[in-house]
């Protein structure tokens, strides 16, 4: 049976921003092969193309009012799939499904799916309209789709606790990529082989890279941190974490980066670590970890349910303790070449026994052709 999918919530493909548009890209790709119609409605100031994978793109122009955009795209993109011959909707993140209403109550046909990557209310970034635009668009999210995909299983027990509804949790996903010798990170940062540790995602508040650099700048080690990431209409905070690690040349920026230039960054870092305060369940991480790289993360529960398969994978530290964090980036740095190398190792196996994107295209597939 051929589906005709409509997605509404990602700014458009192929990824170059954040996670959900990578795991859009990667999802609709595979459902594309299966031989499934796919409709991305997407942001025009972000989409260059009309068709990527086979996927079909449909932009269009929306104001950039910050905490606004989505909002407005959203509800366009609602009335464009609502009107449209698709027979899943399928909405991403808790903001747009505000309007999930509005296709089941005007064609009751269409099946409507919602998938949460977290809880985004509580992202610093939003100011007080926004964040009460999300939380209704969180309410709409627990009552009108017909079916609920969580990515971790905290998302999957935060509905059932607030809303006391079924979610089914299906992950993100990664493909275990070939690795790459480090060309452009030597030329273009001065950077050697497991010689640095890794951040990858975008500067804001919750993602809180300024414990890294604090601590960074008073541990006596040779290691580089290197930042990859930058703005998400964050400018002030960017310029203040650039501004706190200026006197110490061993923290690099080195703004977004995609492709063949980021996996060899991941390919050759020493360990991949991160302070999140708020997460789904970090593509970033998942990534990490195909690499074969050594974890150092916060306790959030969506870094600990990956790394919970095998805790011999990576190094977990109390969320916003310093103090903690520092120890646990001196035990990795204390640790034989055979004990890090075997710490990456273990990373590697969960990614390929839990989150290979083979398996959750076919876990989505079979929700799709699910009666409602």
């Amino acid at each position: 049976m051929v589906l005709k999918i409509a997605v509404i919530g990602t700014r458009g493909l192929p990824a170059t921003y954040g996670g959900i548009e990578k795991h859009c890209e990667e999802l609709y790709s595979g459902l594309v092969k299966k031989g499934h119609a796919v409709t991305v409605y997407s942001r025009k100031y972000y989409t260059k193309h009309n068709e990527f994978n086979g996927i079909i793109l449909k932009s269009f122009s929306v104001p950039n009012i910050k905490g606004l955009e989505t909002f407005i795209y959203s509800f366009i993109a609602t009335l464009y799939a609502t009107f449209s011959d698709a027979d899943i909707i399928h909405y991403h993140a808790q903001g747009p499904a505000i309007f999930s209403w509005i296709p089941r109550l005007l064609t009751p046909k269409k099946k409507v799916i919602f998938t949460c990557h977290g809880i985004d209310w509580q992202r610093d970034k939003w100011n007080f309209i926004a964040r009460n635009i999300i939380k209704l668009g969180e309410k709409a999210s627990s009552r009108f789709p017909h079916f609920k995909i969580g990515v971790s299983q905290s998302l999957v027990d935060y509905y059932k606790n607030k809303y006391n509804i079924k979610m089914h949790k299906i992950y993100n996903g990664i493909k275990i990529p070939q690795t790459q010798p480090l060309i452009k990170g030597k030329e273009n940062f001065g950077l050697k082989e497991n010689d640095y540790f890794l951040f990858v995602g975008r500067l804001v508040p919750e993602k809180a890279p300024e414990i890294l650099i604090k601590i960074f700048k008073n541990l006596k080690t040779d290691k580089k941190l290197v930042i990859v990431g930058d703005s998400a209409g964050t400018d002030d905070y960017v310029s203040g974490l650039k501004n706190l690690a200026k006197d110490d040349d061993r923290i690099i920026f080195t703004s977004y980066l995609y492709g063949d230039d980021l996996n060899e960054l991941y390919s050759n870092a020493f360990a991949y670590i991160s302070a999140s305060k708020l997460e789904g369940l970090p593509i970033t991480v998942l990534e990490a970890m195909s690499y074969s790289r050594p974890l150092i993360l916060s306790d959030i529960l969506p870094h600990v349910e990956p790394v919970s398969y095998n805790n011999k994978s990576g190094l977990i530290f109390k969320t916003n303790d310093t103090d903690d964090c520092r120890n646990k980036i001196e035990l990795l740095l204390s640790m034989t070449e055979k004990e890090v190398i075997s710490m990456g190792s273990a990373s590697k196996n969960i990614v390929k026994e839990h989150f290979i994107w083979e398996n959750i295209v076919n876990q989505t597939e079979q929700l799709y052709l699910h009666e409602k």
